[in-house]
C-alpha cells in the first residue's frame, strides 16, 4: 500500500520559509514606504532616506516662508541692520591683541555651566527618587510623590528667587568664597572656569539648585515610567536565576529600561540648558542677561536677539546630537 505524503488534492499550498518568503514580506505596503522611508528593525541599521513628494512640498513651503521673513525684515521701516557691528559681542581683539570672548560668547559660557551643573543635580536626584518610587505603593510612595508634586506645580521663576534668598541668607555663601579666595591660583581660576567667579557663587548656586531641583522631578517620573515598563515576567526570571534586588534592577531591568528612558531625558537636558534662561532675572551673566546687556548699549534688537536664539539653538542641537549617538550604541540596540 502506497503511502500518501503530499498535501490533500485542493488544499491550499503551504507557504515554504526561505528568502522568497522575507522578499514578499519586504515589498508589502506600509505607510513609511508610502512616505518614501522605512524604520529600522531588529536594531539593525537604518534605511537609506529617499525624498518624497511631501518632503519637497514641505522643503518649499519652508524656503518660501523663510525667504518672506528675510525679505520683511530687510524692508523694516526707520530700523537699521548693524550685523557688522555685532561681531565684537561674538569675538573681539583683547588689548594685547589677542582674540577673546565677547559678551554674548561669556554668556554662553555661564549658560552651559549653568545648565551643565543643573542636569547633574537632576540625575543625582531624580534617578534616586525614580527607582525608589517605580513600583510603590502606600506610605513607600509618600516622599517620592510629595517632592514630584510640589516641585512640579511650583513655577520654576518662583523657585529660583526662593532659593536665591535661601543662598544668601542661609547657606555659607560668604564663607565658601572666602575659602576659595585662599587657595592657589590654579585652583582658583579652575572654580571660576568650571562653576563661577567670586562674587556670583551666591546666584550660580541658587540657580543650580533650582533647576537640579525642578529639572529632577521630571527626570524622576521619566526613570519611574522607563522601569516600570519593563514586565513583571523580567523580575521573576531575574529571580530565578538567583539575582538579588539590586542585580535584578541593575543586570536586568534597567538596560531595557534604558531605551525608554533615554529620549526623554535627552529633552529634558535642553529643556534645562533653555530654562537656564531664568537665571537671568536673578544677574546672573548668562546668556540672556548678557543679550540684555548688549541690546540697552548698541539698541541693537533683532540683531542680538536672532544671535542669542541661535546659540541656544546650536546648543540644543549638540544636545540632541549626542542623544542620537547613544541610542545608535550598541548598548542601546
Amino acid at each position: 500500500m502506497t503511502r500518501r505524503t503530499g498535501a490533500p488534492a485542493g488544499a491550499p499550498a503551504k507557504a515554504m520559509p526561505g528568502p522568497a518568503r522575507k522578499d514578499a514580506q519586504d515589498e508589502s505596503w506600509s505607510p513609511f514606504r508610502a512616505w518614501g522611508r522605512r524604520p529600522a528593525t531588529g536594531g539593525g541599521p537604518a534605511a537609506r532616506w529617499r525624498p518624497a513628494w511631501q518632503d519637497a512640498f514641505l522643503f518649499c513651503a519652508l524656503l518660501a516662508a523663510g525667504a518672506w521673513c528675510v525679505w520683511r525684515a530687510a524692508n523694516l521701516p526707520q530700523y537699521h541692520w548693524q550685523w557688522s557691528v555685532l561681531g565684537e559681542f561674538l569675538l573681539r581683539r583683547g588689548a594685547n591683541g589677542q582674540w577673546e570672548a565677547g559678551l554674548l560668547l561669556l554668556g554662553l559660557g555661564v549658560t552651559l555651566r549653568i545648565g551643565f551643573w543643573g542636569m547633574v543635580l537632576a540625575l543625582l536626584t531624580g534617578v534616586p527618587v525614580g527607582l525608589a518610587s517605580a513600583h510603590a505603593r502606600g506610605a513607600a510612595a509618600l516622599p517620592s510623590r510629595v517632592y514630584v508634586t510640589i516641585i512640579r506645580n511650583t513655577p520654576p521663576l518662583v523657585l529660583i528667587f526662593f532659593l536665591y534668598f535661601f543662598a544668601g541668607n542661609l547657606l555659607p555663601v560668604a564663607a565658601l568664597e572666602d575659602a576659595i579666595r585662599h587657595l592657589p591660583e590654579v585652583f582658583r581660576e579652575a572654580v571660576a572656569l568650571g562653576f563661577a567667579p567670586p562674587g556670583q557663587m551666591d546666584r550660580m548656586l541658587a540657580a543650580v539648585l533650582a533647576l537640579g531641583l525642578y529639572e529632577g522631578a521630571y527626570v524622576a517620573e521619566i526613570v519611574r515610567g522607563g522601569v516600570e515598563s519593563v514586565s513583571a515576567g523580567q523580575w521573576d526570571a531575574a529571580r530565578a536565576l538567583g539575582f538579588s534586588r539590586g542585580q535584578s534592577l541593575t543586570l536586568v531591568i534597567l538596560p531595557q529600561a534604558a531605551r525608554v528612558v533615554l529620549p526623554p531625558l535627552v529633552g529634558q537636558t535642553i529643556s534645562t540648558f533653555k530654562d537656564s534662561a531664568l537665571a537671568s532675572l536673578i544677574s546672573l551673566p548668562e546668556l540672556t542677561f548678557q543679550s540684555l546687556e548688549v541690546m540697552a548699549v548698541s539698541q541693537m534688537t533683532f540683531e542680538i536677539w536672532i544671535s542669542a536664539g541661535a546659540l541656544y539653538l546650536m546648543v540644543g542641537l549638540a544636545c540632541a546630537a549626542l542623544g542620537r549617538w547613544l541610542e545608535r550604541r550598541s548598548d542601546f540596540a
